[in-house]
């Protein structure tokens, strides 16, 4: 999956920043951060681009598409059905969108 930048919406973005809830690609975040000493103190996260897809936690073989937070582990569609059932369906459960982020200092 690939980020476009929000600012010229045709570049990958290469750094998400906090403050402006922005993605921004490489030209785009020298022309937002670097000409401002107050901008350029925002918090920003490199987007990495990844090819690994994680796998399931239970069967370890599908890819994962959800993350259960109370029990920490990240699930497939058919091992996430047989286990958040019954009670456990009160578990916050977040889709996993295969976007690793690092942090980065400027």
């Amino acid at each position: 999956m690939r980020t476009l930048c929000d600012v010229c919406e045709s570049a990958a973005a290469i750094v998400f920043c906090a403050a402006d809830e922005a993605a921004l690609c490489s030209s785009c975040d020298e022309k937002v951060h670097l000409c401002n000493k107050l901008a350029n103190r925002h918090v920003r996260v490199r987007i990495m681009d990844t090819q690994a897809v994680p796998s399931c936690d239970i069967c370890e073989n599908s890819p994962a598409f959800f993350y259960c937070e109370v029990d920490g582990t990240s699930l497939c569609l058919q091992c996430d059905m047989i286990v958040h059932v019954g009670g456990k369906r009160t578990h916050r459960r977040y889709l996993l969108l295969r976007q690793r982020v690092e942090v980065c200092f400027y």
